[in-house]
């Protein structure tokens, strides 16, 4: 049992641990037909441009910090996505990145064919873009989930890739784990710019229907995208449906959806909500409740989880709240405590586990 537990602990400790450095995606093959977008820690969307990782690394992972030091490939990125500067500025970067957000969208719609909605795909956190360690990577992860969802859903799926930090492995250092434990906060800070640029490609996208499905951290990012629990001053989406499905969410039972209905928009959404929301949690995900037995820190700490395990049951907590604030706005339980402990899509998308929310998809 003491030799369970502490592979257990030690799981738990990989789920939290971070590096200093951030994951990087400019050095991705740039002729992948899978429709996908990539999101730097700002908000910022990559373009279609080869850029050396070691360079992006140097300007703190940052493409507007990246930009300003490499002006001349600014110009000829600017030029391939129809921008005419003569210099180099933050306001250009920002034209630029619209400019990209607006390609991006057109590459899309292309791919529509006969589907009747758009998936979006958002991965957790500690995700590697590349191999490592022998964890499994975010591309790994959504093959998986695709060959889950697309046996019943008629949609393209987009994949989305954001810096949500990566490193392995944990240490017995006490010292240095607090440090690595602070690195899931950071990845929950870069998940608010991400989710609010990602709301410029939802916003006028031409599906009558978008799903975003998320695991784990990237419900934050989801969020992010729907409305403002940050300051933020973009229009939010208007599609005729949009269905928020969040898969065991690394998210606060209490604090995340306080400002739900704060959106910008000329929808009369209080009285019809475009908006669907699909939570399914797991009362035994010992990631999420980032504790065995009395090892570990709890769902409180280094990122409120209590919501995707249900702590104390707050997710029915959460149904009382939607009908009380939220008369018409659908809120879906699903209970996956099925999976058992295992936090991994594989584990959620294995023996039909998520079999009930995709029918939800449909409806």
């Amino acid at each position: 049992m003491r030799v369970l537990l502490s592979f257990l602990f030690l799981f738990i400790c990989s789920f939290l641990s971070g590096q200093s450095t951030n994951v990087l995606f400019g050095e991705r093959d740039l002729k992948i037909e899978q429709p996908a977008v990539y999101i730097d820690k700002e908000g910022s969307f990559y373009p279609d441009y080869l850029i050396s990782n070691s360079s992006l690394d140097n300007c703190n992972a940052s493409l507007i910090n990246w930009y300003s030091k490499n002006q001349n490939d600014f110009m000829v990125i600017s030029k391939k996505y129809n921008c005419l500067f003569d210099k180099y500025s933050v306001e250009n970067c920002n034209i630029l990145n619209d400019s990209i957000i607006s390609s991006i969208k057109k590459s899309i719609f292309s791919k529509k064919g006969t589907t009747t909605s758009v998936s979006f795909l958002i991965h957790g956190y500690r995700k590697p873009f590349v191999k490592s360690n022998g964890d499994r990577t975010s591309s790994r992860d959504y093959a998986i989930m695709k060959e889950t969802f697309q046996l019943k859903l008629n949609t393209l799926f987009v994949e989305v890739y954001w810096d949500a930090m990566y490193d392995c492995c944990y240490s017995t250092n006490r010292k240095k784990n607090k440090v690595l434990y602070r690195l899931l906060e950071e990845a929950e800070k870069n998940a608010i710019p991400v989710g609010q640029g990602l709301r410029k490609v939802f916003c006028n996208l031409k599906f009558d229907t978008v799903n975003i499905i998320t695991h784990s951290l990237g419900a934050k990012v989801a969020l992010n995208s729907l409305f403002n629990s940050s300051e933020s001053d973009l229009p939010t989406p208007t599609n005729n449906r949009i269905n928020l499905c969040l898969i065991a969410p690394a998210l606060s039972a209490d604090e995340s959806f306080e400002k739900y209905y704060n959106r910008k928009t000329n929808l009369d959404f209080k009285k019809k909500d475009n908006y669907r929301l699909l939570i399914g949690y797991n009362d035994h995900d010992f990631v999420l409740r980032k504790k065995v037995g009395w090892f570990g820190p709890g769902p409180f700490r280094y990122v409120n989880t209590t919501l995707g395990c249900n702590h104390k049951g707050c997710v029915l907590d959460l149904k009382k709240y939607f009908a009380k604030e939220f008369v018409n706005s659908p809120i879906l339980l699903f209970n996956l405590s099925s999976v058992g402990q295992c936090h991994l899509v594989g584990c959620y998308c294995s023996s039909g586990h998520l079999d009930e929310m995709i029918e939800f998809l449909i409806k």
